[in-house]
């Protein structure tokens, strides 16, 4: 009889271990998921506050629209005779590069959260902004191309290679 009970006892014991593990592991999961939550969350918040950064560049210099969103090409400042025109357009031309560098830091910060499967939302919009953006800008382009090695090299995942290479042929 009392190996009965022992055995009895011994069951709902491990029948209460099993519910604690249990009851640990769906805590944990539900922890898990409010944390990735708020990490995503997070990576967004800071993602579209470059955004803004960059959506106020265009504001404020709306000469500087035509060369990222028609993929109008720059002035040629050697072309130029007058001096206050050449002036103008290697200005113009310095506030594009500025632009364009700022823009693919941004791409480069989008691409790495992408990577870390931090940022799982809104990807395939994120990803068809980019290449529509390489599209649309020849500077944007050039930029790249002039400073790959700083955005990832050529490679298959790179920004070259997943975004820019199939907009930017010819340019």
């Amino acid at each position: 009889m009392k190996s009965g009970r022992a055995r009895r006892l011994r069951r709902a014991e491990l029948l209460l271990i099993g519910a604690g593990v249990a009851a640990t592991l769906l805590a944990a999961a539900y922890q898990y998921a409010g944390i990735r939550s708020t990490l995503e969350s997070s990576t967004a918040s800071s993602l579209y506050a470059q955004q803004q950064e960059i959506d106020r560049i265009f504001v404020d210099n709306v000469d500087l629209q035509p060369y990222f969103w028609h993929r109008r090409e720059l002035p040629d400042a050697s072309a130029i005779r007058d001096p206050a025109a050449k002036l103008e357009a290697e200005q113009l031309a310095g506030r594009a590069e500025a632009t364009a560098h700022r823009i693919l830091d941004h791409f480069a910060h989008l691409r790495y959260q992408m990577g870390t499967q931090a940022f799982t939302s809104e990807r395939a919009d994120w990803e068809a902004y980019m290449r529509r953006s390489f599209a649309d800008s020849l500077i944007l382009c050039r930029a790249l191309r002039d400073d790959e090695e700083a955005f990832g090299g050529a490679g298959p995942d790179s920004l070259w290679g997943r975004y820019a290479q199939e907009p930017c042929r010819g340019t």
